[in-house]
Formats: structure tokens, C-alpha cells, sequence
């Protein structure tokens, strides 16, 4: 073969290649308006300011600007990427902020001002230049009139001017503006309507911001003159009914969003961040610490990348706060969202993306994973392109790489499943739990031992630190409390992995009065068995009669008036309180034998043990207020029946016939009938102690309203007339044990909280009574799931 040398040859580059880089790549207008907001990241500046005109779109921002050499060679060289490229120290994108890493790199941002008009002028004075402002202007029209002209044939013009051109609406932002670059967009292809403004507003809050944290002191004001009577007109409605006035309803003003800020106290949140060889994560509840963990990072790709990761989990309370605060629900809002070098990547997070694989594995588990649907946050990362780059549609996430694949992995495993760990257990089995914001259910004995064994089960693993965890909900619980015994488990592994030899003394001691109270209560329960078993014969003569009245006895839980009481109930009532007694006894002994050789005796160990005594006292008190009357075996165990019905007649039968004449009970019962397995001795406890604190507060009358709300579960909601609250209560604290600011033990309200844990329930004070106490009760649906 005879090769002929004819030459090199090159490319050339016609006019339709902008339109390939503009309107062609760049195919959603905010996407265009993003990049160029981008572009005033990376050159440093703290303010960017967007005004909407007549026919006009101005980004300006008071960053490092743009020299004569940078116009004609770099912003005019096609695809060029000083933040790419090496590039001398004086380079003007050098000039921005050390900490900040750069949004893009790929030098096509420039044409996304195509995508929204006809024409653009730029406008630019860097930071060394005291005088002269750059100007260009480029027709994009021009480079649509044949696509075989030659791309570096088409006109620029460019002139000098003493100082920037803007707006007089732009007054404060024009007066202060020495360097910085400024972009006017004309002959918009699309006109700006309001909505379309405040979808942009709410867009750029997710872009840089959604988290209310301050981004490397970068703001983003939106100024439009034509909307202004708009924004006045809704101020003054929203004042004249008494409303807050959102940001996200007003088009002119700083664009930021605080709902996370906000939402910290009300939900459960994960943060996880990755320093070098460490992984560090902190689960918060509520405004509680939960727990915080150090262990060593499996994500080598990661370890310089500046990981963090926020996710919050949406329970139905936040769903509500964030719907009024945003003015959308969240799922349309978006869920994680996906930050690199401090700027969102599209579409990740938004709705309808499963980028990090959250929806496809809830499908695999409904009632077990958490999804997009009820989880919201952000990832940020760091680092170049080789690890973390873009694709060039700028709306299709990041290229894979190995580092995204860790990326994802992180995500998943170590923030998606760490918090599912802990809510699945701790907040999904308690259905009422969805609609609180606070920590009051679990607060209770059940909600204190299901946090501890989160705990536990999190820090079963040798590689795991616990560096701190929460002394309020991870503790001893009550010993008559049915999760005793397992939270003991669960409290040793926490307390053996931290070393902490003052938790083990102290479960130690727990675990025997436990053991003491427990064989006490096992004698006597043989000794009131025999007395029972002779009681057998005679019973059992009363058989036939006894079958003969029970039809009328299912008509109420308790009898009209006082029968004949036969031995059999003489010696249930002795069986019950002989328990009770003796459990009494063994507290005061446990007392005495701990504190033996001790000269000086903390507060906090009298009160609880004075607690569990008057707890069983008013047990005692309870059994003899009606054990006589009572249509079923007041025994030690559970009765499974209608818990409304029971409640409201123990008010009707009991509390109002065993009160006094000064305090009128009222009852409603308007609940269709929830049939539940309960101890009938914490029910009246509940109501005995709410009439008693009614008294002591001075009320002539107090009120028992039961209802069904949200189709499940029972609600009673509690008012008297008395005094109320002292002045300087802390609302927060007063269902704490020994908490109070009258002479009251401060145990009343503790044991109703206590009861109502064992039955599933919870309480909480009912702001809206302006006179009075106002109280709420929520007693949930068991076996029912989240």
C-alpha cells in the first residue's frame, strides 16, 4: 500500500455548537439560573442578588470579578475551566474564599444564560482594579443565523464604563458594589410570573440551604419591583387574621429556609460525619442526645471527602410543622438531598428519585425500613471530579466511581439503618408516638426501656465507642414496671461498655431488692392462696346462684349498691392488700439494708423509695375504695375488657360516690367501645390522683371527656376549675418524679404517667384551658402497627 503524505488536519468548530452548550444541554430554566448562581459561589462572593425586570433577569454578586485578560481568556474560551485547570496564584477564581470548593468545572456554565434570553450583558470589576468596569455583550441570535459560520466569527462587543449599571431598585446592593460581576439578561425567551418566582425562590432554598445553616456566608436576595404591592397586600392579610408571615409567600427578600432549624426539637435525627479514620454518629430525639459513637471508617474513599450526612425522620407531628412552615408537604419537597462542594446535585433527592436505593428497599419490608416517604436530609461531600463529577445534562446525578459507590454505602448502612435501629423499636410500636413532638412517651417506664435497648443493641459491637448517651432515658426504671428485668440486661451492656462502675453497683443493688421483692411476694402469695383454696367448698355451693345472677352482673363492671359480701370476696380484698403489704414491707427493708452504714442519705434515693411505697399505697387504698363492689377478681392479674366503659363507670360508681360533696365529677363517654388487657388498679390510679390533685388545687369541679380521635385508640381529655399551675412551673417537668412548687409530694402526676405507660398510654397539659388544669390522656390501640 502507497500511503500519500497530505498534512495535518484539524477541527472546526461551527455557531451550533452553542446551542448544543446552551438551550440543547441546559434544558430547564432554573437549572440555567442555578449555574450561573453557582458561578457566584465559586467566585467568592456573599451576596448574590437576583432582580426581575421588564423583559430583564439580572444575577449580580459582589464577588472577585473579571479582569480584561479573564474575559477574552477564559470566559470567552469556549469550555475553558480555571477551577479545573492549573492556573497561577493570581488567577481571579483564586481570589474567592480558601475554604470553599469550587460548584463546577466544567467552563459551560456561561451558556445557560442562552437557555433564558436572547442576549446577555456582562458587567465585571475584580477586586485590584479601582476604576474601570468590563463590559460585554453577547447577541446569542447571532450564532443562529447559518450553523456553518465559523463559532470564533461571530461578534462580541465590549466596552469600558466607570461603574456598574443597575437598576435604582437596587439602591443599597448598587451603592455598596466595588468588585463583582454583574449579568443582564434581555429579551427573555419567557416571561416571569409570580408563581414561577416563588417556585424558583423555594428551588434555590434546597440549592444551597435548606438546612438554615449559614454556607460559607453566602446569601441569595431576590428583588422584583412588579410583585412588591403583591407582597404588601399579603403581609397586611396575613397581620389582620393573626397569622405568621412565611418567607416562602413573599416573592422580594433573602431566600433561606429554617424548617430544619426548627425541626430538631421536634423529631428524631441522624448526623454522621467521617474524619479521616473515624466515622462519628449522633442520634438526637426530640431535642434529647441520645447517643453519640465513635468507630473506625470503612470508607477509605470517604475519608477525605469532608462526609456529613443529616437525615431526619418525619413522624406524623413533623409532617404537619413542616407542611405549615414550607407550604408543601415533604414528600414533595423532596428527601435526602445530595450536596458536592457545597451545591446541590440534581435530581437527586428530588421527588420521585431513589438515587440512594430508600424506596426500592422499603418495598422489601414496608413495616420494617424506613423510605423517601418519611425521611428528609442532606449529604454533603467534597472533592474533585475524578471522584465526584457531575454528568454534563447538569439534572442526572453523579457519574459512578468508586467513591460514589462508598458514597451510597455510607449513606445507607450507616445513616438510613442507624436511624431505622432506633425509631422502628422505639417509636413505630407506640402509635401515639407519631403525633407527639415531645418526649413525653418515653418518658414512661415501656418508652425508657425501649431506648435502652436501642442503646445496648447499638453498642454490641467491639468496634463501637459510646461516647455519650442520654442519663434521662437511659436509666433504672421502676422495679414493678414489666420491662424491669429486660431493661437490667440492657443497662448492664451499656454500662459494661463504658466502663461505668457507679451504673454497676447500682444494678447490682436494683437486681437484688428486685429478687427480695419478688420472693415476697411469692410468700405471700401462698399464704393468701390457702386462705383462699379454704374458701373453695363454700364457693362452690354458691355456684348455682352464683350463675343465676351473672347475666346481670355483665350489665356493669361494678355493682349498683353494696351486696351481702360472702367469704370469697372478703378474702380476695385480704389477698390483694396482704401483696400489696408485704411488698411495702420489703421496700422499707431494701431501704434500711442499703442504707445501713451511711451517715448521710441522697435525696434522690429517699424519694424513690418513697415513691414505690406510695405508689403501692395507693393500691392499697384503691383495692379497699371498691373491691367490694367490683364485677370481676380483683386479683394481681390483668382483666381484658372495654377500657372506656370500665373508666367511665369506676368515675360514675366509685370516684363520685367515695368524693366529697365539694368536688362535682363529671363524665362523657362518647368512645364506641375499645376492648384492651390492663391491670384495673393502674386505671383507678389514674382517676383517683387527677380527682385528688383537682382537690388540693381548690376546684369545685372537674371533668372526664372520652373520645375517639384519629379513629384508633382512646382520648380523655381533663379539665378542673381550680387554681392551675403555680407561677414559675416548668411545664416540661411537672409529670417528673418529685417535682413541684406547692407542699404536694410531686408523685401524683409521676404515677399517672407511670400507670399509663403500662397500659400503653400517655399524658400531656392541655394549653388550650385557660382556667384551671387541662390535661390529655392518649391511650393507644395495642398490637397494632406503625
Amino acid at each position: 500500500m502507497n500511503l500519500l503524505a497530505k498534512g495535518n488536519l484539524h477541527f472546526d468548530v461551527s455557531t451550533g455548537l452553542k446551542r448544543v452548550l446552551g438551550r440543547e444541554l441546559i434544558t430547564d430554566d432554573e437549572v440555567a439560573i442555578f449555574e450561573l448562581v453557582k458561578n457566584s459561589f465559586d467566585a467568592g462572593a456573599d451576596r448574590v442578588q437576583l432582580y426581575f425586570g421588564d423583559d430583564l433577569i439580572i444575577i449580580a454578586d459582589n464577588g472577585s470579578g473579571m479582569s480584561y485578560e479573564d474575559l477574552t481568556n477564559k470566559w470567552l474560551f469556549v469550555a475553558y475551566s480555571s477551577k479545573r485547570s492549573d492556573r497561577p496564584a493570581d488567577d481571579f477564581r483564586n481570589i474567592a474564599a480558601e475554604r470553599r470548593h469550587y460548584a463546577g468545572s466544567k467552563g459551560i456554565g456561561r451558556f445557560s444564560s442562552d437557555r433564558l434570553g436572547e442576549e446577555v450583558v456582562i458587567q465585571s470589576r475584580p477586586r485590584d482594579e479601582a476604576s474601570l468596569v468590563h463590559r460585554l455583550t453577547v447577541d446569542w441570535e447571532l450564532f443562529e443565523k447559518d450553523d456553518k459560520e465559523h463559532f470564533e466569527k461571530v461578534p462580541v462587543r465590549y466596552v469600558e464604563q466607570n461603574a456598574f449599571e443597575l437598576p435604582t431598585k437596587l439602591g443599597e446592593f448598587k451603592s455598596t458594589l466595588k468588585h463583582g460581576t454583574v449579568v443582564a439578561i434581555q429579551r427573555l425567551r419567557l416571561s416571569w410570573s409570580r408563581q414561577r418566582i416563588l417556585d424558583l425562590k423555594a428551588s434555590l432554598a434546597k440549592l444551597i440551604n435548606p438546612f438554615g445553616e449559614d454556607t460559607d456566608g453566602f446569601g441569595i436576595y431576590i428583588t422584583a419591583p412588579a410583585e412588591e404591592a403583591k407582597d404588601e397586600r399579603f403581609i397586611a392579610s396575613q397581620a389582620k387574621e393573626g397569622k405568621e408571615v412565611l418567607p416562602k409567600d413573599l416573592v422580594n427578600g433573602q431566600i433561606g429556609n429554617f424548617i430544619f432549624a426548627t425541626l430538631q426539637d421536634k423529631t428524631t435525627f441522624i448526623r454522621v460525619s467521617i474524619d479521616g479514620d473515624e466515622l462519628h454518629t449522633a442520634l438526637t430525639d426530640r431535642g434529647e442526645v441520645i447517643y453519640r459513637i465513635v468507630e473506625p471508617n470503612p470508607y477509605q474513599h470517604l475519608s477525605t471527602a469532608g462526609f456529613r450526612c443529616e437525615i431526619y425522620y418525619l413522624n406524623q407531628s413533623a409532617k404537619i410543622t413542616f407542611t405549615r412552615r414550607v407550604g408543601l408537604p415533604s414528600v414533595q419537597f423532596g428527601s435526602v438531598f445530595l450536596f458536592r462542594n457545597s451545591f446541590r446535585v440534581y435530581p437527586i433527592g428530588e421527588d420521585g428519585d431513589d438515587w440512594f436505593g430508600f424506596s426500592r428497599r422499603k418495598q422489601q419490608g414496608y413495616a420494617r425500613f424506613l423510605g423517601t416517604r418519611e425521611v428528609i436530609g442532606r449529604v454533603d461531600v467534597s472533592g474533585a471530579d475524578e471522584d465526584f463529577q457531575e454528568a454534563s445534562s447538569r439534572n442526572q446525578g453523579l457519574i459512578d466511581t468508586p467513591a460514589v459507590e462508598q458514597l451510597r454505602k455510607a449513606v445507607m448502612e450507616h445513616c438510613l439503618k442507624r436511624l431505622e435501629k432506633y425509631v422502628v423499636p422505639v417509636s413505630w410500636v407506640d402509635k401515639p408516638d407519631a403525633n407527639t413532638d415531645d418526649l413525653s412517651r418515653l418518658m414512661t417506664d415501656p418508652g425508657r426501656a425501649r431506648v435502652t435497648a436501642a442503646v445496648a443493641n447499638l453498642v454490641d459491637n467491639e468496634k463501637v465507642r459510646l461516647i455519650e448517651y442520654s442519663k434521662r432515658l437511659v436509666d433504672l426504671i421502676n422495679e414493678r414496671s414489666s420491662d424491669f428485668e429486660k431493661s437490667l440486661v440492657s443497662l448492664r451492656a451499656i454500662a459494661e461498655k463504658t466502663d461505668d462502675t457507679e451504673m454497676i453497683d447500682r444494678l447490682d443493688a436494683a437486681e437484688r431488692r428486685f429478687d427480695d421483692l419478688k420472693k415476697s411476694e411469692a410468700d405471700a402469695r401462698r399464704v393468701a392462696d390457702k386462705a383462699l383454696a379454704a374458701a373453695a367448698a363454700a364457693n362452690r355451693r354458691a355456684e348455682t346462684a352464683e350463675a343465676e345472677i351473672e347475666t346481670e352482673r355483665r350489665r356493669a363492671h361494678f355493682l349498683e349498691s353494696f351486696v351481702n359480701v360472702d367469704s370469697a370476696t372478703i378474702l380476695n380484698l385480704h389477698h390483694q392488700v396482704t401483696i400489696y403489704a408485704v411488698d411495702i414491707a420489703q421496700q422499707i427493708e431494701n431501704f434500711l439494708t442499703e442504707t445501713a452504714d451511711k451517715t448521710s442519705i441522697p435525696r434522690d434515693t429517699v424519694l424513690k423509695t418513697l415513691e414505690q411505697m406510695a405508689f403501692l399505697n395507693r393500691k392499697v387504698m384503691s383495692v379497699t375504695k371498691f373491691a367490694a363492689k367490683a364485677n370481676f377478681k380483683l386479683d394481681s392479674e390483668k382483666i381484658e375488657t372495654d377500657l372506656a366503659a370500665f373508666i367511665y363507670d369506676y368515675i360514675e360508681q366509685i370516684a363520685r360516690t367515695t368524693g366529697s360533696a365539694r368536688l362535682q365529677i363529671e363524665a362523657e363517654n362518647a368512645h364506641p367501645g375499645m376492648k384492651l388487657r390492663f391491670n384495673p388498679i393502674d386505671a383507678s390510679i389514674i382517676v383517683d390522683n387527677l380527682v385528688s390533685n383537682a382537690r388540693k388545687a381548690r376546684a369545685s369541679q372537674i371533668k372526664f371527656v372520652l373520645t375517639q380521635e384519629n379513629k384508633s385508640g382512646l382520648t380523655i381529655h381533663v379539665s378542673d376549675n381550680g387554681r392551675g399551675l403555680a407561677l414559675g412551673t416548668d411545664h416540661a417537668r411537672i409529670f417528673e418524679m418529685g417535682y413541684t412548687t406547692t407542699l404536694g409530694s410531686g408523685l401524683g402526676l409521676y404515677h399517672v404517667r407511670q400507670a399509663l405507660g403500662e397500659m400503653g398510654g400517655s399524658i400531656e397539659l392541655d394549653e388550650s384551658i385557660e382556667k384551671g388544669l387541662g390535661l390529655l390522656i392518649k391511650i393507644a390501640m395495642k398490637g397494632r402497627k406503625a
